[in-house]
C-alpha cells in the first residue's frame, strides 16, 4: 500500500536506510537519546520586550515549540515515520503535550494533540497553544481522549484487545480515521513533556517512544536556570534549559539531526525570525519524479564512464 490518509510516501531514500525497517523492526530497537543545554538568554529578552497580539506575554514554552516546529518545517526528514516497512512524511506539523488542570497529585491530566501549518508564525502558533491550555484547564472540560478511553473501558478485556489489534492494523496500512489519531495523541510529529513546569530538578529525563502510533520524536524540557558570571566589571546573565531528545534513528541520520538542533538554537537566539514566514523546502518526490531522477542519474553515470 503506497497511500495513507495522513502522509505521503517517501521514495528518495538512500539504499542503506531502506534496509533499516527490516533489521530494526520496532522503534524500541532504534532509539537514540541526546541531552543538550539550550541557551534561552535571547528568548527571555525577546519575551520581555514583545507581546502577543492579544496583549499577553509569550510563554517560554510557546517560543520553544514555535522554534521546534519551524526547525521541522525547514528540516522535513524530522517529520517522517516508518509504517509497514515504508518511509512516510506527514501532511502537517503536529505536537502533543500533557496539561494538568492544576499542580496537585489528584489533578486530571489531558493529552493535547495540536495541528499547525508549516508556514505559521510565532503569534499564530502561540495563539493555538494558549487557547488549548486554557480550554484543558477548565475543570468542566472532558477531553476527547479521556471520554474515548472511558467508553472503551466499559467493554470486556477480550473486546478491547481485539479492537486494539484491529485499529493497529488499520494504522499500519494508513487507514485509521483522523478521529482515532487525534484521540490517542501518538500520531503527532513530536511529543513534548515540560518537566520543568512541575519543578523536576536534576536534569531532563529521556522518554521512550511508543510502538503504538507514528510519533518518532520525543522532547523533555527541564527547569530553566539562570546563571550570573562576573566578567570584569560586568555581570553576564545567562538563561538555559536542559532538553532531552529521543529519536527514531531510522527517520534520519546523526548529521542531519545535529544540524537541525543547531538551527533550532539559532532560532531561539533570534526569536524575531519566528515572526516571519519561512521559505519552505520542496515536497518529497512522487514515485514518478523519483523514477525520472533515477533514470537521469543512470544516464549521467553512463555518459561519465564513456568519456
Amino acid at each position: 500500500m503506497n497511500k495513507r490518509n495522513d502522509a505521503v510516501r517517501v521514495y528518495d531514500i538512500l539504499p542503506y536506510k531502506q534496509i533499516f525497517p527490516f533489521i530494526m523492526k520496532k522503534r524500541s530497537e532504534a532509539l537514540v537519546f541526546q541531552s543538550m543545554i539550550i541557551d534561552l538568554t535571547k528568548t527571555v529578552e525577546f519575551i520581555k520586550t514583545n507581546k502577543a497580539p492579544d496583549g499577553r506575554s509569550y510563554r517560554v514554552f510557546e517560543v520553544f515549540i514555535a522554534a521546534i516546529l519551524r526547525t521541522i518545517a525547514l528540516r522535513p526528514e524530522l517529520n517522517r515515520f516508518l509504517a509497514n516497512n515504508k518511509y512516510w512524511q506527514r501532511n502537517e506539523l503536529s505536537v502533543n503535550f500533557v496539561v494538568k488542570e492544576d499542580y496537585t497529585d489528584d489533578a486530571p491530566e489531558h493529552s493535547m494533540p495540536l495541528y499547525f501549518k508549516e508556514e505559521m508564525t510565532l503569534p499564530e502558533i502561540a495563539d493555538i497553544i494558549n487557547k488549548a491550555i486554557l480550554e484543558q484547564r477548565n475543570p468542566s472540560n472532558d477531553s476527547s481522549t479521556d471520554a474515548l478511553i472511558r467508553f472503551f473501558l466499559r467493554f470486556p478485556q477480550w473486546f478491547i484487545k481485539a479492537f486494539v489489534i484491529f485499529a493497529s492494523n488499520l494504522d499500519k496500512h494508513g487507514r485509521a480515521p483522523r478521529a482515532l489519531r487525534e484521540a490517542d495523541g501518538l500520531h503527532t510529529t513530536i511529543f513534548i513533556s515540560n518537566m520543568g513546569s512541575i519543578g523536576l530538578g536534576g536534569g531532563s529525563p529521556h522518554h521512550h517512544l511508543y510502538e503504538w502510533g507514528t510519533t518518532s520524536l520525543f522532547a523533555t524540557m527541564g527547569i530553566m536556570r539562570r546563571t550570573r558570571k562576573k566578567v570584569g566589571d560586568k555581570t553576564i546573565i545567562t538563561d538555559s534549559m536542559e532538553v532531552g531528545f529521543t529519536v527514531d534513528e531510522r527517520i534520519t541520520d546523526g548529521f542531519y539531526f545535529t544540524k537541525s538542533i543547531k538551527i533550532m538554537q539559532d532560532l531561539l537566539n533570534n526569536p524575531a525570525s519566528l515572526m516571519e514566514r519561512p521559505v519552505l523546502p520542496p515536497k518529497p518526490l512522487t514515485k514518478k519524479e523519483f523514477s525520472k531522477k533515477l533514470k537521469e542519474k543512470k544516464l549521467q553515470d553512463k555518459m561519465a564512464t564513456s568519456v
